[in-house]
C-alpha cells in the first residue's frame, strides 16, 4: 500500500493559513511605499548627461531606497533596468573603490565587481558570526522536537521514524517549490504554533499514523523554525536522538 501525502499537505497548508487568522496574500502584496518628490527624479533626468557614473549610482541608490522602484525609475529617465541595477551595485561599493573610481583608476564594471565581491565578503563574515547562535538555536530547537514527541507518547524506534518523515515532506515541498507562506505571527508562542498546525486526525494505523505526525512536524517545524538551516539541523539532531532510544 502506498501513501501519497503530498496533495494532503498542500490542503493542510490552506487550513493553517485560514486557522492563523492572518491574511497572508494581502500582506504579501502589500508593500510599505513613500512618495518620493517627482523633482529629485526630473533633476536626476536633467543632469544625467553631467555625471558620472558614481554619482548616477547613488542618486539612484537614494530615490530606490526612498521606494521607487528600479524599474519604474528607468522609464522615468528613459534607460534600461539593467543599467540602473548596474550603477545601483557600484555605489555600494568600498569607499576606498569609489575613490579610485574618481581619480578614473578602476572602472564602473570594475567597481561593480569589488562591490559583488565585498558584499560577498561581509555576507560570509555575518554567517561565521552568527554561526555559533544558530548551532545552539538547533539544539533547542531539536530539545523542542524531542519533547514534542514524548508528550505525544511516541517510542523511540517510532520517533524515528515520524522525525525521518518529516524531514523526507519539507525536502521534497523545497525540491518541488511548494513551501507555503509563512503565515505566524513572530510573537505566538511555541506551544501555540504546534496546535495550530495540528491536521485533520487521520486513519489510526501503523503507517498512516507515522505519515499523520510526520506531516504534522513538518508544518509545525517549517512554520516555527524561521531560519531553515537551524530547523535543519534541529530536525537532523532529533533524528539522532531517536536512534539512540
Amino acid at each position: 500500500m502506498s501513501l501519497c501525502i503530498e496533495p494532503q499537505i498542500t490542503s493542510i497548508e490552506k487550513g493553517i493559513r485560514f486557522r492563523f487568522g492572518t491574511k497572508c496574500d494581502q500582506a504579501s502584496q502589500q508593500e510599505f511605499s513613500v512618495i518620493v518628490d517627482a523633482t529629485s527624479i526630473s533633476d536626476l533626468k536633467s543632469e544625467w548627461n553631467n555625471l558620472s557614473d558614481l554619482d548616477r549610482g547613488r542618486a539612484v541608490q537614494r530615490i530606490h531606497q526612498a521606494g521607487t522602484s528600479l524599474r519604474r525609475l528607468a522609464k522615468a529617465l528613459g534607460c534600461s533596468a539593467t543599467l540602473l541595477r548596474h550603477l545601483h551595485q557600484a555605489a555600494q561599493a568600498p569607499v576606498g573603490d569609489q575613490y579610485l573610481a574618481r581619480q578614473g583608476t578602476i572602472s564602473t564594471n570594475e567597481l561593480v565587481r569589488r562591490a559583488k565581491a565585498a558584499g560577498l565578503r561581509h555576507d560570509a563574515r555575518r554567517r561565521e558570526a552568527a554561526e555559533p547562535e544558530r548551532t545552539e538555536a538547533s539544539r533547542v530547537f531539536c530539545k523542542k522536537i524531542c519533547d514534542w514527541l514524548v508528550a505525544e507518547g511516541i517510542a523511540g524506534s517510532f520517533g524515528e521514524q515520524m522525525v525521518a518523515e518529516a524531514r523526507r515532506q519539507i525536502a521534497v515541498a523545497e525540491l518541488t517549490k511548494k513551501l507555503p507562506k509563512r503565515c505566524v505571527p513572530p510573537d505566538m508562542p511555541f506551544d501555540q504554533i504546534i496546535q495550530r498546525c495540528k491536521p485533520p486526525q487521520a486513519a489510526d494505523d501503523e503507517f498512516t499514523s507515522i505519515a499523520w505526525f510526520g506531516t504534522w512536524l513538518a508544518l509545525w517545524g517549517y512554520h516555527a523554525f524561521r531560519d531553515d538551516w537551524v530547523r535543519d539541523k534541529a530536525i537532523d539532531l532529533a533524528l539522532e536522538q531517536q536512534i539512540r532510544r
